[in-house]
């Protein structure tokens, strides 16, 4: 999965086919949570970034929790 920097999140998860609360569920977070950290992407550190597209690439990758 290769992501641009300019590409929300947002439109990751979507081309990606799945819901924000599998990705919430897959990280281990309620998916209002995920809503909040999303709410502003240029806010978003590095370290919750890297874990919501490590939960997208896992998704993909069939390794459901």
């Amino acid at each position: 999965m290769i992501v641009q920097t300019h590409q929300s999140i947002k439109s990751v998860i979507k081309n990606a086919s799945f819901k924000q609360w599998q990705v919430a569920r897959q990280i281990g977070i309620n998916e209002t949570t995920l809503i909040v950290w999303l709410r502003n992407e240029n806010d978003l550190n590095l370290e919750r970034r890297n874990k919501i597209l490590a939960a997208i690439k896992e998704l993909s990758n069939g390794k459901r929790k």
